[in-house]
């Protein structure tokens, strides 16, 4: 039986993605007294009338802003600024285009 995550995945396919950026997740565990560090690179998709990451859904009108600001490392923080909070994402790459396209929808 499916559940109705998985319908509702399914079903976003079928959506054109305008654009994609990824991120990354870092989790630590602790395996015969030596401690790991583990990234997992996960992406946010741009649609025409939301913005799906892999945990929650958010419609374009319930998206605020976006804004990016770099660091000394090789790690930079994308912020989406929503009607439920602001959410950060650690990337790695610039997400000036993921962003420019995000605002031009927004026109």
């Amino acid at each position: 039986m499916f559940q109705w995550k998985q319908i509702f995945l399914i079903m976003e396919v079928h959506v054109r993605i305008i654009a994609s950026q990824p991120f990354i997740i870092v989790s630590r565990s602790i395996d015969w007294n030596q401690q790991k560090y583990i990234e997992k690179e996960l992406y946010l998709h741009l649609f025409e009338d939301h913005i799906l990451s892999p945990t929650e859904k958010f419609l374009i009108d319930e998206v605020w802003d976006m804004s990016y600001r770099s660091s000394n490392c090789e790690i930079g923080f994308l912020y989406l600024h929503t009607n439920r909070g602001c959410l950060t994402f650690q990337v790695k790459s610039e997400p000036s285009q993921f962003i420019n396209l995000y605002k031009d929808l927004k026109k």
